[in-house]
């Protein structure tokens, strides 16, 4: 995970010319994507943990862990930008790496325009940012919109998390016509937890384009919680 500098590992904080040191990435616990052909949907913990979706693929780094969790929460909380070099670089080189043809265009999961505001800061964006830059593809952040402002789905059951997100995204007019362009994309988010937002975007898109292949992509899946 180079960033060209001299630094120290983001994890250990040793000395490093790597954002993650080869000990600290040597610690890691991560998918076998190669295994399950690049679709953790094969995988039967993936599979089961999420049930309720309609898309049928997704591609992930790792369950959500030490030191993934600690870097990801850095990134969102403390908009510390070198969490999103190093965790973007390791989901190209782990999950892109061996992928014989990438999508076209990134779509990385939106915020309310509310909640954007008083953060002004979405992570999702950032990571995939890095990603595009380290994998050369395109990214729109304006395809899709989060059109209703939700409260917080992490302690909602699954019925009241689907509730919750009725109505949630849109694509508007000038977007429609836009993703008429594209037969390959990936929709990313920087952690997956029951899926259900995930999928109201896929099924947003899948709305306006009902032949376009879309890739699920996140860093991390919550599977153990």
């Amino acid at each position: 995970m180079h960033l060209g500098l001299s630094q120290n590992c983001l994890v250990c904080k040793q000395s490093s010319n790597t954002s993650i040191c080869q000990y600290c990435f040597d610690d890691l616990t991560l998918f076998d994507v190669d295994r399950y052909q690049h679709n953790l949907m094969l995988a039967p913990k993936v599979n089961l943990g999420l049930a309720k979706v309609d898309f049928p693929q997704v591609l992930a780094v790792a369950d959500y862990q030490w030191p993934l969790a600690k870097l990801l929460t850095g990134l969102k909380f403390s908009k510390h930008i070198p969490n999103a070099y190093a965790l973007a670089d390791l989901f190209v080189r782990h999950c892109l790496s061996s992928i014989p043809v990438l999508p076209q265009l990134i779509i990385p999961m939106p915020l309310h325009k509310n909640r954007y505001l008083f953060r002004k800061f979405n992570q999702s964006i950032e990571l995939a940012k890095q990603i595009c830059k380290l994998s050369q593809m395109d990214m729109d952040t304006s395809i899709i919109s989060r059109c209703k402002s939700t409260p917080a789905q992490t302690d909602l059951s699954a019925a009241q998390r689907r509730k919750n997100l009725q109505n949630a995204f849109a694509v508007d007019k000038a977007s429609q016509l836009r993703l008429q362009q594209y037969q390959h994309v990936a929709l990313f988010d920087d952690v997956i937890t029951t899926g259900t937002t995930m999928n109201c975007a896929y099924l947003t898109l899948r709305k306006h384009n009902p032949n376009l292949k879309i890739d699920i992509w996140s860093i991390c899946l919550t599977l153990t919680r």
